[in-house]
Formats: structure tokens, C-alpha cells, sequence
């Protein structure tokens, strides 16, 4: 598994893994010997980053861009790999753009930039 964003209130996760090593059935039964009922909603290729952003030394910057983020209208969920510096966000294409993102990360104090 490369990367999971777990959403606690609506009880679901997203799940990013290498299909070279894994398939949904594998990571879905890995799951339920946690203890937790998992089922495969839908399958689809790994996004690309919507941002690379710069000074991601620990959890509070990581969860400092995060918060920034989804404070942005039109923004519904944010995944950070902070090893790499990638920042995927879903979001409203007709309510956000990409450059208001870098523009919202830049404002708290981040160096993004655009793939």
C-alpha cells in the first residue's frame, strides 16, 4: 500500500497500492483480519498530483496543509505524501482551480507548484 486516506466519520477509505504487489481482494482481507468489515466500493488507476509542495518536515506541516486545503471552497478531500512532497486533492473543478490551491498553500507559508 503506497498511501490511505481514511475518512473516520463516513466510515470509508481510499486506498492508493502498487498493483504490481497487490490487488483490492488481498488489501480487502487484510483489512477484515484487523477486525474491520471492508469491501471494495471501486477500482481505478493511481491519480496524479495535483501539487508538489516543499517543506514537509513532519506531521504539523503535513497537517497544516491539509487543513489549508480543505478550508479552500470547493475542495472535498486531500491525500499528502510527505516523503515525496505530493499532494493529491479532489475537488470541484468548477469551484476551485488548481492555482487557487497553490495560491492557498503559498499564503500559509508553502512553496507549491503545479505538475
Amino acid at each position: 500500500m503506497k498511501r490511505a486516506d481514511v475518512r473516520l466519520e463516513a466510515g470509508e477509505a481510499k486506498v492508493v497500492y502498487d498493483d504490481t504487489k497487490q490487488t483490492p481482494e488481498k488489501l480487502a482481507a487484510a483489512i477484515d483480519r484487523l477486525g474491520f468489515q471492508a469491501s471494495i466500493h471501486a477500482v481505478t488507476a493511481a491519480p496524479r498530483p495535483t501539487l508538489y509542495v516543499e517543506g514537509l518536515k513532519d506531521m504539523k506541516a503535513v497537517r497544516r496543509v491539509e487543513n489549508t486545503l480543505r478550508g479552500v471552497k470547493g475542495v472535498r478531500g486531500v491525500m499528502v505524501d510527505p516523503g515525496l512532497g505530493e499532494v493529491f486533492v479532489e475537488y470541484d473543478d468548477h469551484a476551485v482551480k488548481p492555482r487557487d490551491l497553490s495560491a492557498a498553500l503559498e499564503a500559509a507559508g508553502y512553496k507549491a507548484r503545479l505538475p
